[in-house]
């Protein structure tokens, strides 16, 4: 019992030790080309007690710069930092009665790279569209020390989130982003914040979150069917309005294009007017001009009246010839079984 009392008071006295020193807390560097470290000091100090204190690193170098970041801070500038080199470092608090050492710090600057917050959130409405399929708003943002990023040591990503104003705890994550801005889908109307950070694509750690951007998405009335009626009798109003106006005139032409008319058959240099009204002189002497070609040959009969007082023959070469033999003409010319009589 008594061994575990004395292991007991002894662990206190360390513990109350350990919280009499100074206490490296807190590394960053934003760029990975300087740094700067942070300290708690001394609790235990007695009114009106002075303290200094001094930060030595690598065992024999002290803090270039004990002002620039602030009290009980130590920052190393560009001429001072080494990235892939470890350091170790610890602070002594020297007051007038003995000196508090604190326990060893060490660390990698590539591994306390930690960026600034983004600034200058803006917000802009993508669409006008109706609440039931939601609005689109883009959300753009800045980063607040653009040398960082130009010699290449840092490559941000960012992530973004976003709720609405009376959902306590309920946010929506975009991560990771390559670009200083995203375009939100979908959005409700009402009223929604947003925050974004970063960090180092490669190391580090994340950035504080930005100041909250509101944003506020206002509510339109859905389209609805009856829109969509109007719309679609529109069309077709304009459609026919085009088709009376545009596309009958052309009809013909049209037609014509498509189904051009099968041409009748002619003969080269010969009038159709002359096949219909059957000169066969005129239409023989035109075709006297082919070659090979020859007129078809055809006889035509004249006949004339016979009368009981007397019977002429005409023809082409004779004409007014009597005829004597009257019986013999009336039987040649009388059908069988019929009779002329004289």
């Amino acid at each position: 019992r008594s061994s575990v009392r004395v292991r007991t008071q002894g662990e206190g006295q360390a513990t109350a030790d350990v919280m009499k020193r100074p206490q490296i807390y807190y590394c960053r560097s934003p760029n990975m080309e300087d740094f700067t470290c942070w300290w708690h000091p001394l609790d235990n100090l007695t009114a009106g007690e002075e303290v200094a204190y001094v930060l030595t690193y690598s065992k024999e170098y002290e803090c270039p710069d004990y002002t620039s970041a602030g009290p009980n801070s130590c920052h190393f500038d560009k001429s001072h930092t080494s990235i892939w080199k470890l350091y170790c470092m610890n602070v002594t608090a020297v007051t007038a009665q003995r000196n508090y050492t604190s326990q060893e710090y060490c660390l990698d600057v590539a591994e306390i790279v930690e960026t600034e917050s983004p600034v200058n959130l803006t917000f802009s409405l993508m669409d006008a569209g109706g609440d039931e399929a939601g609005h689109s708003a883009q959300i753009s943002w800045t980063y607040p020390v653009p040398e960082d990023l130009r010699y290449g040591w840092i490559t941000l990503v960012y992530e973004l989130q976003y709720r609405r104003i009376n959902e306590e705890g309920n946010w929506k994550v975009k991560h990771p982003l390559r670009e200083p801005h995203v375009v939100l889908l979908g959005l409700r109307s009402g009223e929604y914040v947003v925050r974004v950070r970063c960090r180092s694509h490669n190391y580090g750690l994340w950035s504080k979150w930005s100041s909250t951007l509101h944003i506020s998405i206002p509510f339109r009335r859905p389209t609805g069917k009856i829109l969509v009626l109007v719309l679609v009798v529109g069309v077709g109003l304009v459609a026919l309005l085009v088709i009376a106006f545009g596309v009958i005139p052309q009809s013909r032409r049209l037609k014509d294009y498509f189904f051009p008319p099968i041409p009748k058959p002619r003969i080269i240099g010969i009038d159709p007017l002359l096949l219909k009204k059957g000169n066969f002189e005129e239409i023989n002497r035109h075709f006297t001009n082919f070659h090979g070609y020859r007129p078809p040959s055809y006889s035509v009969e004249v006949w004339d009246q016979v009368s009981s007082d007397g019977i002429y023959l005409s023809s082409s070469k004779e004409r007014g010839v009597p005829i004597t033999d009257i019986p013999h003409l009336a039987r040649t010319l009388t059908p069988a079984g019929h009779h002329v009589s004289c």
